[in-house]
């Protein structure tokens, strides 16, 4: 049962309701009691991703969510209250979550695509056997959204690519509700690791679902263990994140004339919600 009942009355922000709503369409949950006037937020995890939840209850400190550590699968937990009885009405008929237009519009933030694919997602490294005995090595990206029926997955992949430009592919499964989303092209790999990258990177038990490269190097040396030696990989010319001093000299005097983050990241040739992010926390800095 939720552990405060209260009617305080929260101010929201969009980062905030971004980790709540990608949340809710991975792990989280949201429960509604009959002697309980509002619902409240609950999800759990194993103990390798306590480090994960307590981000998530930093982020939410405002909200008054709570990481639960003295139980057996730790759990972070929100105050019931009339935010997230708004929140399961959209979310949930007859008790089961859903996928709707009008409900699928609140996730407008790379940082709720992050959660969703923290907490439901992967980076796999596959292999293939070529004809000349060499061995293809080479990456996937699955949201596994299995919880929700073909036509939810379909209005997500629409939803993901109208609002981050991200391209992903329903793929058929036998479990679940059998289908998930797929990212298998390479430009679409790259960006939309670069887009989830800022935030991923604050939780180092979550990096090995970011860094390709140290991926690759991995499955090539398991590999080797099994004895091929002729191994021919994906292209791993990877963008990095990280600004140099002239790039960040460049965005912050932008920013001073009234240049849009768009305008600058064009002439970055960086992706606008990475921009977001790095103007984000340049603020955080006092830097502009």
């Amino acid at each position: 049962m939720p552990f405060t009942e209260n009617t305080k009355t929260y101010n929201i922000t969009n980062i905030e309701k971004n980790i709540i709503i990608g949340s809710l369409l991975g792990d989280g949950s949201l429960a509604l009691y009959g002697r309980s006037k509002n619902a409240y937020y609950r999800e759990h995890g194993c103990t390798k991703q306590v480090p994960y939840r307590k981000w998530k209850a930093e982020k939410l400190k405002n909200l008054d969510f709570k990481l639960l550590t003295t139980c057996k699968n730790p759990q972070l937990r929100s105050p019931s209250n009339k935010i997230y009885t708004d929140l399961y009405n959209l979310f949930y008929k007859k008790r089961e979550k859903i996928l709707t237009p009008e409900n699928i519009l609140l996730l407008d933030h790379p940082i709720g695509l992050a959660c969703l694919y923290m907490d439901d997602g992967s980076l796999v490294i596959d292999s293939s056997k070529m004809k000349n005995d060499s061995i293809y090595i080479f990456p996937r990206i699955y949201i596994y959204t299995l919880n929700f029926s073909k036509d939810e997955n379909i209005l997500l992949k629409n939803h993901i690519s109208k609002t981050f430009n991200i391209n992903t592919k329903l793929k058929e499964r036998k479990d679940g509700k059998h289908f998930l989303l797929e990212i298998n092209k390479r430009n679409d790999i790259i960006h939309f690791i670069n887009t989830l990258s800022p935030f991923v990177e604050e939780i180092p038990c979550m990096h090995y679902k970011i860094r390709l490269k140290e991926r690759f190097k991995n499955k090539r040396l398991e590999l080797i263990d099994e004895g091929y030696k002729n191994i021919n990989s994906w292209s791993e010319n990877i963008t990095e994140n990280n600004y140099s001093k002239e790039e960040e000299n460049f965005i912050i005097k932008s920013k001073q004339l009234g240049t849009t983050d768009k305008k600058i990241a064009s002439l970055l040739g960086r992706s606008y919600w990475g921009i977001v992010d790095k103007i984000r926390r340049l603020k955080l800095e006092n830097r502009i």
